[in-house]
């Protein structure tokens, strides 16, 4: 059970918080040389806000009331407050429920990106750029449309609605019976070719991401 209790926006926070972050979070980031919002802007205030009522979770509600009340210009509220994984801090995994764990934790994203940098000359980094352009060029932009085809959005799938129908130049036939398309590019595997790569040591999933596959599996009524 979650030790979050939801977050009363006119009661738990004041102006005055906005003074500065806890001191503890400071040391923190200073040790994890984490480079987190200026507290004047938009993400900074919703950073503070949630550092500041750290036993408090925020739903899409408190988000848009808290920025309606402190007066601060966004098109979308909660995106100030479910961003700060990507510069390095560990947030909720609960879904429509948003806090900062604690005691603070580094997110994968701020580990991946650690000495993260291509292995190559910037000569070499550009090479390979301008070498899948030209890639994608020859086999999504220059193909005519007479020849993009009709394809199963699933292929394991007996619906032959438009529902399951996607449009695809010809390069993607090669994946048609193994993955699963979202859409003319984005694809997943089906499940038989899922088991595929990792039987194969060629799934790139984490065993954390696994994990989590199987304990939502594992609710499901099937």
């Amino acid at each position: 059970m979650s030790i979050y209790t939801q977050v009363n926006v006119t009661n738990d926070f004041s102006f005055t918080m906005f003074n500065g972050y806890p001191d503890e979070f400071i040391q923190f980031a200073s040790e994890n040389n984490l480079k987190f919002p200026k507290i004047t802007t938009g993400n900074g205030k919703a950073l503070c806000a949630m550092l500041h009522t750290p036993n408090k979770y925020w739903t899409r509600s408190d988000c848009d009331e808290f920025v309606k009340l402190h007066d601060i210009k966004t098109n979308d509220s909660i995106q100030l407050f479910n961003k700060h994984e990507q510069w390095g801090i560990k947030t909720s995994e609960e879904r429509g429920k948003n806090y900062i764990l604690y005691p603070y934790q580094l997110s994968n994203k701020h580990k991946m990106r650690k000495n993260f940098k291509y292995d190559g000359t910037e000569e070499q980094k550009n090479a390979e750029i301008e070498r899948i352009k030209s890639t994608i060029k020859a086999d999504y932009i220059d193909v005519d449309n007479n020849e993009w085809q009709l394809g199963h959005k699933n292929p394991d799938s007996t619906d032959n609605s438009s529902e399951n129908l996607v449009l695809q130049p010809p390069i993607q036939a090669k994946y048609r019976d193994k993955y699963i398309f979202l859409d003319t590019l984005t694809k997943m595997p089906t499940p038989k070719t899922f088991i595929e790569l990792h039987q194969s040591n060629k799934s790139l999933y984490t065993d954390e991401q696994l994990k989590k596959m199987r304990d939502y599996l594992n609710t499901l009524n099937l």
